[in-house]
């Protein structure tokens, strides 16, 4: 009997699997409530601040003027350290719990082992309560929430990795978008000999590591072996380039939208869901571009939504319709034009509407979203995560360290995080 969290590893990488399963919130189609007679309350926890708190606003509102008998409130956490923090902190006494909750499913990880979320499955293939096409949601946002045939978290907001480019500076020098890591280096190098200014950084370093192994086709899990030579040429790509100056890290300016904006770097890997801060970064000082991640492998990132087995079954089938109303066609269209996020259906990145929006990145999330993969959920894979990315800041931010020790260490610390 593999253990739950061999499961759930598996199941994030392959999207499949059977045999052995979690404990679960079993739910049979005869427990569905199908309709809502009378009035029900739900709850939602949630971290969306500033205009996208005003968005799940609207879009609430919206719900609740369609669905008379269906009261929902939304309780903001504040962040999503916060809301981890409170949801880690509640399940020792689940009926603390709200009815639903935005989430990473990292942390969903001891819940769901511990059979406090329910199996959204029944409700999607219930004939009554009919879910819309769920076919159409990307197939890898699908998988990443789904463990031995149970659905579990239903995507929500959702990004991924794009290039940042100053499309004024890439016209001017006769540049074009790289899509390798190849061009990635050679481009860069131009815009630093031409410019005098690294050509490119990438935002999240523990994004640049993961997805470079993936695009050698090794998975960042317990275990990868951070010393051998596909780690080692992730971190040397890199490092190569902030020794010679073609390339940069975000470091005290936390995010590079700061230093595009500021002209001090030609284009940055960052999230697609940054659109807004890098057009007011950047203002009216140049024209600014969008391209796809410049490799085979794109991560995605952003929360999914996860209903609690505590919750009454009129709460449910309550939030379920909320869910389904969120993850619409139309309503995605809209939350990815309101707040920069991607629409996790096929068949809203591909509307017309959504293509000709405005946003930089819609005419190009088609491509970006091609290959998506995620990042495994096991225990101790979010420590792992954060750690890979704190020793590549060390490493570049120090370009004299030495690397084959660093990562030695790495290795060290990994062994006790990963047991």
């Amino acid at each position: 009997m593999m253990k739950f969290k061999k499961l759930i590893a598996l199941t994030l990488s392959l999207g499949l699997l059977t045999g052995c399963g979690t404990k679960g919130a079993g739910t049979s189609n005869e427990d569905i409530v199908t309709e809502i007679t009378s009035p029900v309350e739900i709850t939602f926890w949630h971290a969306m601040n500033g205009d996208l708190e005003k968005s799940l606003q609207k879009l609430t509102d919206e719900f609740m003027a369609q669905n008379s008998n269906i009261t929902v409130t939304l309780q903001n956490q504040s962040s999503y350290p916060d809301l981890q923090q409170k949801i880690t902190a509640t399940v020792a006494s689940p009926k603390d719990l709200p009815t639903l909750t935005q989430a990473y499913p990292d942390w969903m990880f001891n819940p769901i082992q511990d059979g406090l979320v329910t199996d959204l499955a029944p409700y999607i293939e219930n004939e009554t309560l009919k879910f819309d096409n769920y076919e159409d949601i990307l197939a890898s946002l699908r998988e990443a929430a789904t463990i031995d045939g149970k659905i579990y978290g239903m995507p929500f907001n959702k990004s991924t990795e794009v290039i940042w480019y100053n499309k004024t500076l890439f016209d001017e020098l006769g540049l074009k978008a790289p899509t390798n890591y190849d061009e990635l280096v050679q481009v860069a190098k131009t815009i630093k000999e031409k410019k005098g200014i690294p050509g490119a950084g990438f935002d999240s370093l523990n994004n640049y590591y993961t997805t470079f192994l993936k695009s050698e086709g090794k998975t960042f899990d317990n275990n990868f072996d951070v010393t051998s030579e596909e780690s080692a040429k992730a971190v040397n790509y890199y490092l190569e380039g902030v020794k010679e100056g073609y390339f940069r890290i975000a470091g005290t300016d936390k995010y590079l939208s700061g230093p595009f904006g500021n002209e001090t770097v030609g284009m940055y890997v960052g999230s697609n869901a940054g659109e807004n801060f890098v057009k007011q970064g950047v203002g009216d000082k140049f024209e600014v571009g969008a391209s796809p991640y410049p490799t085979n492998a794109s991560l995605q990132q952003g929360t999914d939504l996860y209903v609690f087995s505590s919750a009454t079954p009129e709460q449910k089938t309550a939030a379920y319709e909320f869910l389904k109303f969120l993850t619409s066609k139309e309503k995605q269209i809209q939350w990815g034009i309101e707040t920069g996020y991607m629409p996790i259906r096929q068949s809203a990145i591909e509307s017309d509407e959504y293509k000709n929006s405005g946003s930089l990145i819609a005419p190009i999330l088609a491509d970006a979203t091609k290959n998506l993969y995620t990042n495994p959920v096991m225990t101790g894979a979010d420590a792992a995560y954060r750690e890979a990315g704190t020793v590549l800041e060390a490493i570049l931010a120090d370009t004299s360290t030495d690397v084959t020790k660093k990562l030695e260490e790495f290795k060290t610390t990994l062994n006790s995080i990963w047991e």
